[in-house]
């Protein structure tokens, strides 16, 4: 009788069995179901006010007026990719942004002299000297500068307010410099009838040009003497994180702080104000 039992108990465990594997569509001890954590991905853009912070003489010689500090308009474009920390990304209040950018931080120095008495070498209708004369001219004084880097920035966001979009980041941005010229000009405003004298020494020991039918003197261009193709800077901001379906679009300020010179010749550190948009969309990779 025992015997007859064994079998009948055998068939209803092994159909108890195969009616838990069958019920799939909850949770069990033996199917644990777990929410994939998204990837945020998407271009990024703004708007650089750049300031590079700096002391520059116009001319070797200490009494010339010299170029203090600068700024200019430039901009950012690029790609970003956000990794929420944390198992649930809508509960995260935290994550890291990694990006790669393309920026330009050009900058506009200008100095004027007012008008001084100057010696005029008058000249006739060959070009021939004619006699010296004292009128008073005034003269400007303009370097332009021109520097584009390529970026890895790595920040850490935190949302101090759980469910709300406002964020703050810090981190570093590792850049490295694809341009860093300069043009450097000399140019006579007063009067308008002169011009400058030509000076074959400085053009052929120093390469200056002369332009504008010899009212503007060229008198640096190309790179940067001594200028470094790394830089180093530390990037803070403040953010708004607005969620549309999969994309969130993501309004942000940032100012761009540059620890290392652009010259090592130079106190002259490039920093910036940044104003711009990331959009980032949702990604499962199901892995």
């Amino acid at each position: 009788m025992k015997l007859r039992i064994l079998p009948v108990l055998l068939i209803s465990a092994m159909f108890s069995t195969l009616t838990v594997f069958g019920q799939t569509s909850a949770p069990t001890p033996i199917f644990v179901t777990t929410e994939e954590v998204p990837i945020y991905i998407g271009p990024v853009f703004g708007y650089n006010r750049s300031i590079h912070s700096v002391d520059l003489a116009s001319f070797d010689e200490a009494i010339c007026p010299r170029f203090v500090n600068g700024n200019d308009n430039g901009f950012y474009v690029g790609f970003s990719f956000e990794q929420h920390l944390g198992k649930d990304a809508a509960a995260s209040t935290s994550s890291f942004i990694f990006r790669v950018l393309y920026s330009t931080m050009p900058a506009f120095m200008e100095t004027t002299e007012e008008p001084i008495p100057s010696l005029i070498t008058i000249v006739d209708s060959q070009g021939n000297p004619d006699g010296e004369t004292i009128i008073n001219s005034s003269t400007r004084h303009t370097q332009q500068i021109d520097y584009s880097v390529v970026s890895a920035e790595v920040c850490y966001k935190i949302n101090p307010i759980p469910g709300m979009g406002l964020g703050f980041t810090i981190g570093p941005t590792f850049d490295f410099a694809l341009t860093k010229t300069q043009d450097q000009r000399y140019e006579l405003l007063q009067p308008l009838e002169a011009q400058f004298r030509r000076n074959q020494d400085a053009i052929d020991q120093l390469g200056y040009r002369y332009i504008d039918n010899d009212r503007t003197i060229v008198i640096k261009e190309g790179d940067i003497p001594n200028s470094n193709a790394f830089r180093l800077g530390i990037k803070a901001g403040v953010q708004y994180e607005i969620l549309v379906k999969t994309l969130t679009i993501v309004p942000a300020m940032y100012y761009n702080f540059g620890v290392t010179n652009l010259s090592s010749q130079e106190s002259w550190r490039v920093n910036a104000l940044q104003v711009g948009v990331d959009l980032r969309w949702a990604v499962k990779l199901g892995l």
